[in-house]
């Protein structure tokens, strides 16, 4: 009797690591997706926020400047900020907490954009260079934390896939080759499909769903395999 119940226990520890191997293997390859859909979001966003801008301020130099000058900045803050925040707390939930965040942000931007446009636009009317100064605030209001919660992702996944595999060299390499391939797509996509068809407003919202349905992945398949893990 003793020996058959050592049998069962044996049998159902090994069918519960196998579960656990097999979300392991998916939660590897859900991070990949996550890396490339967030270098799409973050470009994507950038080719609608010119558009978006474009009424009120016209497609100036300075216009462009102000937009990839200062999403520059935000990811940058985000790359530092999501280092120190993978060494605090290394999990995969924390980073698809992130990610869900800023697809809500992106999802909110078509919503309130058109009251800061026409405030910043009224504003700034009488300066000589008020082109520079309205696109400058109205991107800082709208695209700040959405990007530099998506300048986040980098570090975060790097720091998690590491710890899931080593081979630090490897991995960084490949993380951000995935995200560049995924910040192509999404230049191209917007500019090519989403803008010309869909329209801006219509852009942000694909892309904030498409980040939204991969966190929500995510979330609810690192707590399933949490659960799976012994205690």
């Amino acid at each position: 009797m003793a020996t058959t119940t050592g049998s069962q226990k044996t049998q159902a520890a090994a069918e519960t690591n196998e579960a656990a191997r097999g979300s392991s293997s998916f939660q590897g390859w859900l991070l990949l997706l996550l890396v490339f859909i967030a270098g799409a979001a973050s470009l994507s966003v950038e080719m609608a926020a010119s558009r978006l801008l474009s009424p009120y301020f016209g497609d100036s130099l300075f216009v462009w400047a102000s937009i990839i000058g200062l999403i520059l900045l935000y990811l940058t803050v985000g790359y530092y900020v999501g280092g120190l925040l993978s060494d605090r707390y290394p999990r995969p939930v924390y980073l698809y907490y992130i990610t869900a965040a800023a697809s809500l942000l992106i999802l909110l931007i078509p919503l309130i954009a058109g009251p800061i446009l026409s405030w910043t636009q009224l504003t700034f009317a009488s300066y000589d260079v008020g082109v520079l100064y309205g696109s400058l605030i109205t991107v800082i209001l709208l695209f700040a934390l959405p990007t530099m919660l998506l300048g986040c992702v980098s570090p975060y996944s790097i720091r998690i896939r590491i710890q899931q595999l080593g081979s630090a060299g490897r991995v960084t390499g490949m993380l951000y080759a995935i995200s560049t391939a995924g910040s192509i797509l999404g230049t191209f996509l917007p500019v090519l499909v989403l803008l010309p068809y869909l329209g801006t407003r219509l852009t942000f919202l694909v892309t904030g769903l498409a980040l939204l349905l991969l966190s929500v992945i995510g979330i609810i398949s690192t707590r399933k395999q949490a659960a799976l893990l012994p205690a």
